[in-house]
C-alpha cells in the first residue's frame, strides 16, 4: 500500500500518480491518501486546501479531482476501480462529506456548491437485486451529478442517478434519488420538488440584525438564474464522455479541458 500524510510522502507514490503540491495558499492538515490500488490518479490543483480528509483508492484506475477554493475541503471517499471523482472551483463544506464510489460510476460535482455538514454520496445499493420472473438484475449502480450553484443541506443523501441542475437548493435531511430542475427548492423522502423559480445566496442570516433583515428582503440579480442556452451540455453526454476515455490519464485530460471552458448554463436542467 502506498500512502501520503504530507506533501513530504508524494515523492515516495510510484505505483500510482499524484499531483499535490505545497504552495502558498494551499495546505495539507490532518489527512491521509491510501492507494491499496494502481495506476490511480489524484490530482489537487495548486491552492487546494485539505483539511481532516481521507481518500482511499481502494481499486486501480480511479481518478480524484479536487479543484482549488477558498474553502477547506473535508471528505472521506472511498473509490474501487475505474471511477472518477471531481469536484469544481469554490466549493465549501460546512463539516465532513462522506463519498462511496463503486462499480465504474462516477461523482461529479461543479462550481460554486454549499455543502452542509454529514453528507452522504453513494452511487450503489451495492448489493444486487433480481427479478423473480426474468433473473435479470434490477439495480445497476448509477453516476451522480451535481451542476454549479447548488446548495446542499445537513445530512441529505444522494442515491444512484441522482442529477441535480445549477442553482437549486437540497433540503437538509432529503434523499435524493432521480433527476431534478436547475433553480428548484427539494426536499423529502424520498425527494421531491417543492418549490420552482427560486435562487440562493451564500450569506448566513445567523447574525443578522435589524439592519440587515431589511436590506435582504429583495436581491437583484440574475446572478444564479439559470436557463438553457446554446452552451448547455446534458449530465448524460457528460457520463458518456467520462466513460469514453478509458485510461485515467484520458479522463484527467478531459477534466482539466472542461475546467478551462466552463460556461454558466452548462449544467442546466429544463423543468
Amino acid at each position: 500500500m502506498e500512502v501520503v500524510e504530507s506533501y513530504q510522502d508524494v515523492a515516495s507514490i510510484q505505483s500510482n500518480t499524484i499531483h499535490l503540491n505545497q504552495t502558498e495558499a494551499s495546505c495539507f492538515l490532518n489527512s491521509s491518501v491510501h492507494f491499496k490500488g494502481i495506476g490511480n490518479v489524484l490530482f489537487v490543483e495548486d491552492g487546494a486546501k485539505i483539511v481532516d480528509t481521507k481518500l482511499l483508492f481502494a481499486g486501480n484506475n480511479s481518478v480524484v479531482y479536487l479543484a482549488k477554493s477558498a474553502w477547506p475541503y473535508q471528505l472521506e471517499a472511498d473509490l474501487h476501480h475505474d471511477n472518477v471523482l471531481h469536484f469544481g472551483r469554490d466549493n465549501s463544506f460546512n463539516g465532513q462529506t462522506r463519498i462511496i464510489l463503486s462499480e465504474q460510476k462516477h461523482l461529479f460535482v461543479g462550481d460554486d456548491n454549499m455543502f452542509s455538514y454529514d453528507v452522504l454520496f453513494r452511487n450503489a445499493d451495492p448489493h444486487l437485486i433480481y427479478d423473480v420472473e426474468t433473473k435479470k438484475r434490477l439495480n445497476l449502480s448509477q453516476s451522480i451529478f451535481i451542476g454549479d450553484h447548488v446548495w446542499v443541506g445537513q445530512e441529505a443523501k444522494f442515491l444512484k442517478g441522482t442529477q441535480i441542475g445549477s442553482g437549486a437548493i437540497a433540503a437538509g435531511f432529503a434523499v435524493l434519488t432521480k433527476k431534478f430542475p436547475s433553480n428548484a427548492s427539494i426536499g423529502g423522502n424520498p425527494a421531491k420538488v417543492l418549490k420552482r423559480n427560486v435562487f440562493w445566496t451564500r450569506p448566513a442570516v445567523h447574525a443578522f440584525k435589524e439592519k440587515e433583515t431589511e436590506a435582504s428582503l429583495t436581491q437583484e440579480t440574475d446572478d444564479f438564474s439559470f436557463k438553457r442556452d446554446s452552451d448547455t451540455f446534458s449530465f448524460a453526454k457528460l457520463d458518456a464522455a467520462l466513460d469514453a476515455r478509458k485510461t485515467p490519464q484520458e479522463r484527467l485530460v478531459f477534466l482539466k479541458q472542461l475546467a478551462e471552458t466552463k460556461t454558466k448554463n452548462r449544467f442546466f436542467i429544463g423543468k
